[in-house]
């Protein structure tokens, strides 16, 4: 049975035993699956090579039969892998199972029972779209890596895949046990999707400008600084631009290299903005925020379309977020964090995070999910003072006063000099830190707020809590200081150098609203 007959079915062969139940292939346009994925792999690989393949440029280029052969070599490569790895990859669907196997030297073999399923996600490549082929992942709670992924199912056989699961997980759990399960009522028939939010491309152009990231892919080519500047003078020499001339003092006068500068530091920062700009695009694109009964679904991706849902029941904390630029620019970025079981590469698809919308927006969000949040009217407590004789004295002062020894000892005066701006923005960052820290709590929700010169904003239910420790060193009790941290499913977050009455409340009523809730904390 192909992929197109059993898309028309409703899953018949979903109530044959696993002794019954016949391996299955995908279809063969998964090897464009794969192929992608091995070029991944090798681009992950070599990433690190790029920048001295940029500098061996010249060489390549005069011999270009070496290259030819070398990237002839890296496609017949790939799509051997790809057409290995798709010859290898089987499923079987029995009662209650989903088994696969796959792998080309290293065999794999997953047995995943529906009732142990919690998150079903589908995905749509832009390779797959004009066949309207899926990608279906599923994952277990708790789980630090996908679980299974079954690629190039078409849509209509992955739509009736995904509701099998969800009325099998549905019919085999106790009342107590269904609250695991985030998507039960996407089975339900009649059910609607309500919009909540939608972003446009001028708002993703807003987060791409206000949440710039090229200063990771900066800090990567640093060791090849001096390289690239030699390649990149020399192209510019060759197009009549002349940088160590317009940068002479002795040809041009001060003022002329200070507008030189700023126009090359302005062009610089735009180029790294556009990237930003194109990455918050792909990422974003089309998306929306649906509600579905008790479930939020987030839809979003330029060329591959990801649809990611979570249960309310499974919601730890909504946060937001506003940088300084989201500040200036009125923004925020709001975000649903569930259950933390997947690893850190795959933290962006699975949240459901709501980019660049408007305070007013992030309020109504917020209130969506946490209806009697007290959030925009709550006075926050702020931290001890001591906070920050603490990292002054402990790490502030000896950084200062041992690197400006070394300087004076060298005898190196202007670095001496020069190292008091990096010091001065330290310690300064250490003051808004204790400026942004504060705390506080209703008889249902805790608050955090903490930043630097932005400022992040944390709301919780207290019947959420999966464990709470209390921090005091012999000098904070001689204080009457203490730290505390509350810890949830989806991470821990601290609360350092509060009094001590304060810490021992924040604990003991979260623990009270914890045993009297009858609330599932997933």
């Amino acid at each position: 049975m192909n992929n197109s007959e059993r898309s028309a079915s409703t899953v018949p062969e979903l109530s044959q035993t696993a002794a019954q139940a016949q391996w299955q292939r995908v279809s063969p346009i998964a090897i464009l699956y794969f192929a992608v994925a091995v070029l991944r792999f090798f681009v992950g690989q070599f990433i690190y090579l790029i920048p001295p393949l940029i500098l061996l440029f010249n060489r390549i280029k005069d011999n270009p039969g070496l290259a030819i052969g070398i990237v002839s070599s890296l496609l017949l490569l790939i799509v051997v892998a790809a057409i290995l790895k798709f010859y290898y990859f089987q499923y079987r669907l029995s009662a209650g199972t989903v088994e696969i196997r796959s792998g080309v030297i290293s065999k794999k073999y997953l047995n995943l029972p529906f009732n142990r399923i919690q998150n079903i996600k589908l995905e749509q490549p832009i390779f797959y779209r004009p066949a309207d082929y899926v990608c279906l992942q599923l994952d277990t709670a708790g789980s630090v890596h996908q679980e299974a992924r079954l690629v190039a199912l078409s849509r209509p056989f992955a739509e009736s895949l995904k509701q099998h699961i969800l009325d099998s997980r549905q019919v085999t759990t106790t009342e107590t046990d269904n609250q695991t399960m985030e998507q039960a009522a996407l089975a339900k028939p009649g059910a609607t999707e309500q919009l909540l939010n939608q972003r446009s491309l001028v708002d993703l152009v807003i987060h791409g400008i206000s949440n710039n990231r090229i200063w990771l892919f900066l800090g990567l080519a640093a060791p090849f600084y001096n390289q690239l500047a030699d390649k990149i003078l020399g192209v510019l020499l060759k197009a009549g631009i002349d940088l160590p001339a317009m940068f002479d003092p002795g040809q041009q006068s001060w003022l002329l290299i200070g507008l030189y500068a700023l126009s090359l530091t302005m062009f610089i920062m735009l180029l790294f903005t556009l990237f930003s700009v194109l990455g918050s695009v792909l990422s974003f694109y089309g998306y929306t925020l649906h509600k579905k009964q008790d479930n939020y679904i987030r839809r979003s991706g330029l060329l591959t379309r990801h649809e990611v849902s979570m249960k309310l029941s499974r919601l730890q904390w909504v946060a937001l977020k506003r940088d300084w630029l989201d500040m200036l620019l009125g923004r925020v970025n709001l975000s649903f964090e569930q259950i933390n079981g997947q690893q850190q590469q795959f933290a962006t698809e699975q949240k459901i995070m709501v980019p660049s919308v408007t305070p007013a927006e992030a309020s109504i969000l917020l209130t969506d999910a946490y209806p009697d949040n007290q959030l925009s009217s709550i006075s926050f407590s702020r931290i001890s003072r001591r906070f920050l004789w603490r990292y002054v004295l402990l790490y502030w002062l000896p950084a200062a006063l041992i690197s400006q020894l070394l300087f004076w000892l060298q005898q190196q005066p202007v670095l001496a000099l020069l190292s008091l701006i990096p010091l001065s923005l330290w310690a300064l960052l250490i003051v808004m830190r204790w400026y942004r820290y504060g705390y506080a709590q209703d008889d249902t929700y805790y608050y955090l707020r903490r930043g630097y010169f932005g400022v992040d904003y944390y709301c919780f239910a207290k019947y959420k809590l999966q464990q709470v420790q209390f921090k005091q060193s012999w000098l904070m009790r001689r204080s009457g200081l203490c730290s505390v941290k509350l810890v949830m499913a989806s991470g821990a977050l601290a609360v350092p150098f509060i009094t001590e009455t304060d810490g021992r409340a924040l604990l003991e009523q979260g623990l009270t609203a914890l045993q009297r809730s009858n609330k599932a904390w997933m």
